[in-house]
């Protein structure tokens, strides 16, 4: 963690201030959130995948409480506990946020503290909502003077309906998605290598009937133990369900087999998928191909473009939109696009410094324990990445007058002096070392 001195801050607060303007012209709202939040908040939110990174402990009224990583979920909370329910609700938040890091971590070298900056719009499905954050995220560094910021969109929303065109489990898509970032260098065989240790792909050819006699069997088996209660305890919460509705999901849960074709096929439809990388048009095409030649429909990739063009009508330019399907962060509740924003270069061939991020993820509040799905979607910037990129043309501290009493004749009038420069909207200080002001009023206190 580190300090900040008041050249830094300044830049911080101009950015800040700037960017509260920009999103409050389009109708975005300040929202705050507590530091301090029950770490069971964080988890859900991220899957476990965060648990390593909180600052967490037990605070002394027995609760398990974790320095805030993020912003996210505290805002779905806060919209979910004010019962949004329907209609749109627009909130900008900015503060710190804490994320541990080894040294030897990618981000290693990173703060542990930073601060972040962004907004989240609740209630919208219609694509062209995406395309105003995607938008206002571009707009807010334009505001700021970064004018060669690019954007890579992906689209979760896109790999989870190809992965439901195949005859899969659950658990058997969770372990593809989950494997993008690795078929997305190429890295196929090692992904295989995992899908057999797992089970998913075997030389034992599944057919209907075998797949069927096996439920069957199960179901007999499942209803006998619910007769018999043999050394088995089903307990008493089974809510309005029915013994037979009970038996069905329990034979369903238990007789869930990946045919390994099935598997291989959707295998390598992704690993195929998850390299597509390039501007919109031939990007979205190359896509569309690739889901037509394993027989799946090119639906969700039009409604990826339409997004895209939303964004586009919103004012990003086409050559600063890159599409890449093989984006893997925040997998774990993401549902639909998401995109990470980079600083560029003077030219526009490197992607530079990522400077922030985000998405969509209508699945969040039933993740967050709340027993209906909002839609909704947000992004937030590393503020410090961007001050820090931008150090010059953020830093806004005006010239300071310092007013020395030898110059006006006395501790008074220098007082005096500074005090109109204040009133007139100018920064003044007196010089407290200058000689007169030494020599007058030695001895008193």
């Amino acid at each position: 963690m580190q300090d900040a001195g008041p050249g830094e801050l300044a830049a911080r607060d101009k950015a800040i201030s700037t960017l509260r303007g920009i999103f409050g012209l389009r109708g975005y709202d300040r929202a705050e959130t507590p530091v301090l939040e029950q770490t069971e908040l964080y988890l859900r939110k991220s899957g476990g995948g965060l648990s390593s990174r909180l600052y967490d402990f037990s605070e002394p009224g027995g609760y398990e409480v974790s320095l805030r990583p993020e912003f996210t979920s505290a805002i779905l909370r806060l919209a979910a506990d004010r019962g949004v329910d329907n209609g749109t609700l627009r909130l900008m938040y900015d503060g710190p946020v804490f994320r541990y890091a080894n040294q030897d971590d990618e981000d290693g070298s990173k703060t542990r503290q930073f601060t972040q900056l962004g907004a989240e719009l609740i209630g919208p499905r219609p694509p062209s909502a995406d395309g105003e954050i995607i938008a206002m995220a571009m707009e807010g560094l334009l505001g700021l003077g970064i004018s060669g910021a690019r954007v890579v969109v992906g689209h979760v929303g896109v790999v989870v309906a190809a992965l439901s065109e195949f005859n899969l489990s659950e658990r058997a898509r969770l372990f593809l998605v989950s494997n993008i970032g690795e078929l997305k260098l190429g890295q196929v065989e090692s992904v295989t290598d995992k899908a057999a240790t797992l089970g998913f792909i075997t030389d034992i050819v599944i057919d209907d009937a075998q797949v069927a006699a096996d439920r069957d069997r199960l179901a007999v088996t499942i209803e006998r133990v619910m007769a018999e209660g043999i050394g088995v305890s089903l307990g008493q919460n089974t809510g309005s369900r029915s013994p037979e509705e009970i038996v069905a999901r329990l034979v369903r849960k238990m007789s869930e087999a990946d045919n390994p074709e099935d598997f291989k096929r959707a295998l390598g439809m992704l690993s195929r998928l998850s390299q597509v990388r390039g501007q919109v048009d031939d990007a979205l095409e190359t896509a569309g191909k690739i889901l037509a030649s394993a027989g799946i429909s090119s639906e969700p990739v039009s409604d990826f473009r339409e997004l895209l063009a939303a964004a586009e009508a919103e004012g990003v330019s086409g050559d600063r939109i890159t599409v890449d399907f093989g984006i893997v962060r925040g997998l774990a509740y993401y549902t639909g696009m998401l995109f990470d924003i980079y600083a560029g270069d003077s030219n526009g061939d490197t992607l530079g410094d990522t400077l922030g991020g985000g998405g969509r993820y209508d699945g969040l509040t039933r993740v967050l324990g709340y027993d209906r799905d909002v839609p909704a979607l947000g992004f937030a910037y590393n503020l410090d990445a961007i001050v820090e990129s931008r150090s010059r043309e953020l830093d806004p501290s005006p010239d300071l007058t310092v007013v020395s009493p030898v110059e006006t004749g006395s501790v008074d009038s220098a007082i005096q002096q500074a005090r109109q420069l204040r009133a007139s909207g100018k920064r003044a200080a007196i010089d407290f070392e200058s000689p007169s002001s030494q020599g007058e009023g030695q001895g008193e206190r």
